[in-house]
């Protein structure tokens, strides 16, 4: 992994992550453009407070994204079963069929 920088609220970092330089830059541009805009709705608070205030704003999409995941994965888990039963059905009746041809 290479080291990359960013720079969130004027302060330069340096990481080293798994993504690619552009998807660091788009990522570090979408940070500041929210930042940003906190900044602005929210004209009395520090930028610590708009960095707690954004780290809850992230951490609940996360937990959105975590639930509409489980929900999904709940529904391939149901879909599957129906799979299961309709080819578990068709075998019975292929089986049915080769019985009745050689009858």
């Amino acid at each position: 992994m290479k080291i990359e920088s960013v720079e969130i609220l004027g302060k330069k970092l340096q990481l080293q992550l798994g993504l690619k330089t552009s998807e660091l830059q788009e990522v570090n541009r979408k940070i500041n453009k929210r930042l940003k805009s906190l900044m602005v709705e929210y004209p009395n608070l520090d930028k610590i407070d708009i960095l707690s205030f954004y780290i809850v704003e992230l951490h609940e999409e996360m937990y959105n994204i975590k639930t509409k995941l489980a929900k999904e994965e709940k529904r391939f888990v149901k879909i599957s079963g129906k799979l299961l039963s309709i080819e578990n059905r068709i075998k019975k009746e292929i089986e049915k069929l080769d019985i009745e041809t050689f009858e």
